[in-house]
């Protein structure tokens, strides 16, 4: 259905008959409705469209760890579509019919504050204990700050949870979820709640079993 609002001076949208309504450069023109879309179905491009879905539904389930750890005026567009970009190829590969993300290379962090080597992890099921070592941390991101730690199953793809605000001074930190099994691949990303001056801009640790 089409939608005129004032076609002189106003918007039109839609579609009428064989035309679709559109604005360009200010002004409403007409244009002949597209016979079909063509979608290749090549093997290379269903490969190529399994792998983006692929990818993004594990990059989905990271969204919210994302979004606390980065800011997307870092990278100038949205964060997941920056993740998205950066980890379809070292992250995705397979045949058509059988894509396989490997979770554990979605996000390759630099830690320009050394937090990775003072922060340990130990797994049993069910339970993560975070060590952290003082007062190293409290020395590296000043003792006025405080942590936000991620926990991500790269096993299984699934975000455990996120712990923001966390005192540095705090030795033994507990994530408990039945989505930490005792032979799964455990990563923690780590950061200072607030931006530590003097360091460079990467501030995330990764530290995996």
């Amino acid at each position: 259905m089409a939608i005129v609002q004032n076609p002189i001076t106003g918007r039109s949208s839609g579609t009428y008959a064989g035309a679709v309504f559109a604005t360009q450069f200010g002004k409403n023109v007409l244009r002949s409705k597209p016979v079909s879309v063509s979608v290749s179905q090549s093997d290379a491009s269903k490969l190529a469209r399994q792998k983006f879905k692929a990818l993004a539904a594990a990059v989905r389930e990271l969204s919210p760890a994302l979004n606390t750890f980065f800011k997307s005026k870092v990278f100038n567009m949205p964060v997941t579509s920056y993740f998205i970009g950066q980890a379809y190829d070292r992250a995705v590969s397979g045949t058509l019919g059988n894509v396989v993300v490997d979770y554990s290379k979605l996000i390759l962090p630099a830690d320009s504050l050394g937090l990775a080597e003072y922060i340990e992890i130990g797994i049993s099921t069910n339970l993560l204990d975070v060590t952290i070592f003082q007062p190293a941390i409290s020395n590296l991101i000043g003792t006025d700050n405080t942590l936000d730690i991620a926990c991500y199953n790269a096993t299984t793809g699934k975000l455990v949870g996120i712990k923001s605000g966390l005192d540095s001074t705090v030795d033994v930190i507990n994530f408990a979820s039945s989505l930490i099994g005792v032979d799964d691949d455990i990563m923690l990303y780590a950061k200072p709640s607030k931006v530590v001056k003097s360091k460079g801009s990467s501030e995330l640790a990764v530290i995996s079993s």
